[in-house]
């Protein structure tokens, strides 16, 4: 299920995964579905008794083990739920879940400064642009000539991508596939179209006389598939996806999707985070459709940033949750951005807002080179336009972004 829609096609109601905790154990809402044959796990200890007991509670083969993190991705029979919680019972078995459906998030319907304007014919439509006040941002940053590279990398778990897209050709440094946690790669085409426009969004060419400019046009993008055409995908694979693009060097990484608090995926988020054996990665997640307060994951893990959308004149968008969780809140009302298969296309969601706050944090990591994940993220947090409540609330968190006040000196 897709978490933004064609203006076309706003009026159809788009169902959601509702969620009920920040915690990774909580329960999840009714309606949450998984993989009908496979759980995730993680061992205390692995012994010949150990493996005697997953195969007496159902397990009949290992699939994959996610680097890093040592999370098993299992295949089973009978009903997976039911198998974890067995497994979950058992000596050596640190948790057993099963291996939840993660959703991209979009949903129904659809500052301004001085500053470098890239040559880009659709550029005047990307109202998103002007209320991030990327122009003046760009030129206070130093890139007001559209480099093409010499960016930060960014990661995108999503759908793939079109990279044969005119707008995004030689953006993709890596790329890759997973396929029950196990990461492969080499490929990453997009059959749904969801990452495509992420991906524009994020590293669309600037000033190519083409089509439309991403906020962090500089950046290589680091590309993960881990939803199919669907639009949807299990959480082992978003987990596996999140491990690899870190690994992988990307400095932020992008996820415009949500679903169920799962262990295996805060393990992977923590491992981003902390860095593992490099600098940790600055994660971004959508909050969410369904306009209410529930919290979606990974967005809901305190190490992610959660990310509300606007609308146009920076009102709160109908479809955006609103909760404590939300830090910051980006344009995702009408977003036009690259098309799979080629052109362009308009879709709202907080899919589309997660890309817009994505690509400032990696023009501020331009703009200050030396700093931390957590340094970004402050600075991230402390330079946004305050819309709602003073201070941080539960509609636009810190405020809206502003990518010239994320690459400015703060006090």
């Amino acid at each position: 299920m897709l978490d933004s829609i064609p203006r076309t096609a706003r009026g159809a109601a788009v169902a959601a995964l509702a969620l009920c905790s920040l915690l990774a154990l909580a329960p999840p809402a009714r309606g949450a579905s998984y993989a009908p044959d496979t759980v995730v796990l993680k061992l205390s200890s692995r012994s010949h008794r150990v493996a005697a007991q997953e195969r007496d509670a159902g397990v009949v083969a290992t699939l994959s083990v996610i680097p890093k993190l040592g999370v098993r991705v299992v295949r089973v029979t009978g009903d997976p739920a039911a198998v974890a919680a067995r497994l979950s019972s058992r000596p050596g078995v640190r948790w057993a879940e099963p291996n939840w459906t993660m959703h991209a998030d979009a949903a129904p319907g659809g500052g301004d400064g001085a500053g470098a304007v890239p040559n880009d014919p659709l550029f005047g439509r990307l109202d998103g642009m002007a209320a991030i006040s990327a122009a003046a941002g760009w030129a206070a940053a130093g890139l007001g000539r559209f480099p093409a590279s010499g960016g930060v990398p960014v990661g995108i778990v999503d759908t793939g991508i079109d990279a044969g897209h005119e707008d995004l050709q030689g953006k993709l440094a890596a790329c890759a596939t997973a396929t029950d946690g196990r990461v492969t790669e080499g490929s990453c085409a997009d059959d749904n179209g969801h990452g495509t426009h992420v991906a524009g969004t994020i590293g669309a060419v600037a000033d190519n006389g083409v089509g439309v400019a991403g906020v962090a046009f500089s950046s290589p993008l680091i590309v993960c598939k881990a939803l199919s055409a669907d639009g949807s995908g299990t959480l082992a694979d978003v987990a596996g996806c999140l491990r690899w693009a870190h690994d992988r060097g990307a400095k932020v990484i992008s996820m415009s999707l949500g679903g169920p608090g799962s262990r295996a995926l805060a393990d992977a988020v923590g491992y981003a985070w902390a860095g593992g054996a490099r600098s940790g990665s600055v994660l971004m997640a959508a909050a969410g459709n369904e306009g209410s307060p529930t919290v979606e994951f990974p967005a809901g893990y305190a190490d992610v940033v959660s990310v509300g959308a606007t609308g146009p004149g920076d009102a709160p968008a109908s479809f955006s949750e609103f909760n404590a969780d939300v830090e910051v809140s980006a344009p995702g009302v009408d977003v036009l951005s690259t098309k799979a298969g080629g052109g362009y296309v308009s879709l709202s969601g907080t899919s589309m807002a997660t890309p817009h706050a994505a690509g400032v944090a990696a023009i501020a990591w331009d703009a200050h080179p030396r700093a931390a994940a957590a340094t970004i993220r402050e600075r991230l947090d402390g330079a946004t336009d305050d819309l709602g409540a003073p201070g941080r609330d539960p509609i636009f968190g810190f405020g809206r972004v502003n990518l010239l006040k994320a690459v400015e000196p703060q006090e």
